[in-house]
Parts: structure tokens; C-alpha cells; sequence
């Protein structure tokens, strides 16, 4: 019983390991270089350039941004995946 809760174990472990290796990939299998950064490093990134984010995610070639705006909506505002800055979507 020991010996298949020990398999068990490392089967968990292995794939815990290898799901990060495919979180930065799409479906075509093509990396995003935004995706090095952790989502909250990104909204960091945003906050200190002045926008109001309170998420992120990639969105095609861009990255799409939660935004609160100065009336307090909420809105997406899309920017580079490189430079973070403001792209037209």
C-alpha cells in the first residue's frame, strides 16, 4: 500500500512539474514572451505607467487589460505584449 501511494505521489508531482511548460503556449503551440511575467507583475507594470488595471490576460497579439477609469467604469484597454504600451483594438 506504501509503495502505490508513493507512485501515486511522484505521478502527482510529474505533472505538476510539466503543466507551467504549457501554460505559455496557445493553441498553435506559439509562446507568448508577456507570459514570462507573472499576470500581477504585468498589472504592477500598468499601475506605475498610470493605468488603473486589476487584471490581465493575452488576447491575440495583445495584452487586454481590466481597467477601472476615472468615472470609475470599467473598461479593456489593450496594450503591446512587449513595451506595454497602448495599442488600438
Amino acid at each position: 500500500m506504501i509503495k502505490n501511494t508513493l507512485l501515486a505521489l511522484v505521478a502527482v508531482v510529474s505533472l505538476g512539474a510539466a503543466a507551467p511548460a504549457f501554460a505559455d503556449e496557445n493553441a498553435s503551440g506559439d509562446s507568448y514572451d508577456v507570459l514570462d511575467d507573472t499576470s500581477a507583475a504585468i498589472v504592477t507594470r500598468l499601475q506605475a505607467q498610470g493605468v488603473d488595471a486589476s487584471a490581465v490576460e493575452d488576447w491575440g497579439t495583445s495584452v487586454r487589460a481590466y481597467v477601472t477609469l476615472e468615472d470609475g467604469r470599467q473598461a479593456f484597454q489593450y496594450f503591446d505584449p512587449d513595451t506595454l504600451q497602448p495599442v488600438a483594438n
